[in-house]
């Protein structure tokens, strides 16, 4: 592993981390080992699901707790929103702070949103004090390449979810984004980069797979994720409580000649990137928990032409046309906000939310995605690595 021969310049700094289990290879030992080795470790920063991806969506991990010598454990997602902020008390006599957790590829993806929580606070110290500690990340493949969709999120609809500016599927890798964060929004933190491979801008990676959360299981998930994570929003089933969340989806409602018209239009849609596998299935837990649902499984056939968030904008829209009475957007509390529905949050965007009730034709949302896209690409030229 070359970084390692960077990192050693580091030798013996008092350190913290965020990490989990998808930060995992070398010499077959989680990284926290390595690097527990390397500088004097003095926290772990747990993210959503917990270090070994215990947990499901939502769920709190104060009651996680772990033996590691005399390291301090602290929970970045506990049952408050202030749990999502690091405690200034975290920093204390730490001189760097190490990132090091595999990302998907879509700004929805709760891990680097903690590491743009944990920059934004390195920030405040730095300007409080002078000082803080050296931001350094050990940066992974993008596991969905350097493809972007989607539109920028709008400020009003930042969450945990989504920060403000970024496309649904970014197209960087975790050292680029969050180096975007720190210049794009002038944060001024010490960010140290350390690529941990090379790869062809248009390729798409393949390596061992660590499942960095438990609905995410493979790297395919990865692919379709960026748009059929807007399902989280509705009452749609998203495939948790089967072996293929996200690829796997639908409802006990979807029948009927309403079914045969939404498989109609479904087929002529982004033809021949993608198959749908009509199927029935039974969730052990989550929406419909036990109860026989009527859906899909969706088959990436060309995947770097296939587009997920329009295919999912497109379905939302076509649910809304033919199951007006029986389709629905969830209310409630969603990742600690209660004040806009969890779609709103997830679109992040008035002009994607407009579509979806019938205010911008297919052939608009095409143009708009385009030039929001292409917009992107150019700015986040400088962060690719």
């Amino acid at each position: 592993m070359k970084f390692l021969k960077n990192i050693h310049k580091l030798s013996g700094c008092q350190a913290a981390i965020l990490t989990n289990q998808s930060a995992f290879g070398y010499q077959n030992k989680y990284h926290f080992q390595i690097y527990s080795e390397i500088f004097d470790l003095k926290t772990i920063f747990l993210p959503e699901h917990g270090l070994f991806a215990e947990l499901q969506d939502q769920v709190s991990g104060d009651e996680l707790s772990y033996l590691f010598g005399n390291m301090q454990i602290v929970n970045l997602y506990g049952k408050e929103e202030s749990s999502l902020v690091p405690p200034r008390e975290s920093f204390q006599n730490i001189d760097l702070v190490i990132i090091d957790i595999k990302d998907v590829g879509s700004r929805y993806y709760t891990f680097l949103t903690t590491a743009y929580y944990i920059l934004e606070e390195l920030s405040k110290l730095k300007k409080e004090t002078g000082k803080a500690p050296v931001f350094l990340v050990i940066d992974s493949p993008n596991p969905i390449g350097t493809k972007v969709e989607g539109s920028p999120l709008q400020e009003t609809y930042q969450s945990f979810v989504g920060v403000k500016t970024v496309l649904h599927r970014h197209g960087l890798t975790p050292g680029g984004l969050l180096s975007y964060y720190n210049e794009t929004f002038q944060l001024n933190v010490d960010v140290v980069v350390v690529p941990v491979g090379v790869m062809h801008p248009k390729q798409i990676p393949s390596f061992q797979w660590v499942p960095p959360s438990p609905n995410i299981p493979t790297q395919n998930t990865c692919f379709v994720y960026p748009g059929m994570c807007l399902l989280e929003g509705t009452n749609l089933s998203e495939g948790r409580g089967t072996t293929k969340p996200f690829e796997t989806f639908g409802a006990p409602f979807l029948v009927g000649k309403e079914k045969l018209e939404l498989d109609k239009r479904m087929s002529t849609h982004q033809k021949g990137k993608f198959l749908l596998r009509n199927l029935r299935f039974l969730p052990t837990f989550h929406k419909y928990a036990n109860e026989i649902c009527e859906g899909y499984q969706l088959m990436v056939t060309k995947p770097k032409e296939f587009h997920s968030l329009y295919f999912v904008l497109y379905f939302l829209k076509q649910l809304g046309e033919l199951f007006p009475n029986q389709f629905a957007y969830l209310q409630g509390v969603y990742e600690f906000r209660s004040d806009r529905p969890a779609i709103e949050l997830l679109v992040g965007d008035s002009y994607l939310l407009d579509y979806l009730t019938g205010k911008h034709t297919d052939s608009e949302l095409e143009s708009y995605l385009s030039e929001t896209e292409s917009d992107w690409s150019k700015a986040i030229k400088p962060f690719r690595y």
